[in-house]
């Protein structure tokens, strides 16, 4: 098999486990992303997460047993990386390998460009990305924006580079398009959608959210930052709030304000003047701003990745009743903890195994 022939192969395959666990069905049921750790557990492969300074990750195959270790402490888009091209190994017949990168090049291993090539196909398939573009409402032309392509990025649970060469791939973008979009950091993408402000974790990520992310279900780690672009129609009376019966633990504060500074307005309305163009808001977690100490933090952030949070916004007169509500939308969140272990698909897989054996 020559190369061409072999990196079509690992795609087909990527392809067909995407078939028989059914990833279009968990799209079609609100999520934005294919979920390699989920594929990983269903195929009784073990993923266990580890911090090492070099090592991103590594698929091991003793006597028969398959495992894939990665480097948790990463950036959530490359995490997921990782764990799909060590899942790649494991689809591929390949042996126990380790990955000090797996952003690799023609000059690599034939091994590891077949595993980096299966990674590409099974998070970022075609079908995926032209879904996301269908839902967000982009064009092929504003793929050339890197904020755009972070947020698809964001989406997809892949990293931002892995986001602009799929885009690649898939023919959505310019070879000469892509080493400009490429070059571009994260960080001062993020820093625009803050208006300037740097994130409050660097490593951590920032989500623009609109009615256009009506009712899906985002993936997103503990600590990353959510701000609602909005439509403003304060001059004519309706403001936008918190619907604090579907967002319990939620509180949404005036952008123009230092959300972690800011004190909690229950049962007020943001309010900020003018019609015209969109405004942006913050949606803060109240363990953002929960006690001092690390054991208040860690008690408030296990309370959240305990189960789906809906996050809903609503348009109203306030001095109308409940009724005038002039537009509402709704989102769900389940947070991720990236942490030394076994990610949650494989906690609950074996948590599922211990139930049936009592």
């Amino acid at each position: 098999m020559n190369e061409r022939e072999a990196l079509l192969s690992a795609v087909r395959r990527a392809s067909e486990i995407l078939d028989k666990f059914e990833a279009k069905k968990r799209v079609s049921e609100g999520y934005t992303r294919v979920d390699a750790e989920l594929i990983a557990s269903a195929s009784d492969v073990v993923v266990l997460y580890r911090k090492f300074d070099l090592l991103l990750g590594g698929f091991l195959r003793e006597d028969g047993a398959p495992g894939i270790i990665v480097n948790w402490d990463r950036p959530r888009g490359l995490v997921h990386m990782t764990c799909a091209h060590e899942l790649g190994h494991f689809a591929l017949g390949h042996e126990s390998t380790s990955d000090v990168s797996v952003d690799v090049g023609r000059n690599a291993a034939m091994v590891e460009q077949e595993a980096n090539q299966f990674a590409y196909a099974l998070l970022a398939p075609a079908w995926l990305v032209a879904a996301t573009m269908r839902q967000k409402n982009w064009s092929r032309s504003q793929l050339r924006r890197p904020a755009i392509v972070y947020q698809l990025s964001l989406r997809l649970g892949i990293s931002y580079k892995a986001m602009v060469w799929s885009l690649v791939r898939l023919g959505h973008l310019a070879i000469a398009d892509a080493n400009q979009i490429v070059n571009t950091q994260p960080i001062s993408l993020k820093r625009e959608t803050l208006d300037g402000r740097s994130p409050n974790e660097s490593k951590k990520d920032v989500w623009l959210l609109n009615s256009s992310d009506r009712d899906r279900i985002l993936e997103p780690a503990m600590g990353d930052q959510f701000i609602f672009e909005l439509p403003n129609h304060a001059g004519s009376g309706h403001l936008w709030s918190i619907d604090e019966v579907q967002s319990e633990g939620f509180t949404l504060q005036p952008f123009v304000r230092d959300a972690r500074q800011a004190g909690k307005t229950p049962n007020r309305p943001v309010v900020i003047g003018g019609n015209g163009s969109p405004m942006r808001y913050e949606l803060m977690a109240e363990a953002a701003s929960v006690g001092s100490t690390a054991e208040d933090i860690e008690e408030a952030h296990s309370k959240l990745v305990s189960k789906r949070h809906s996050l809903a916004v609503r348009e109203s007169t306030p001095w109308q009743p409940a009724s005038s509500t002039t537009d509402a939308f709704s989102l769900a969140a389940e947070f991720k903890v990236l942490k030394a272990g076994f990610p949650q698909p494989e906690r609950e897989r074996r948590l599922a195994e211990s139930r049936s054996d009592r």
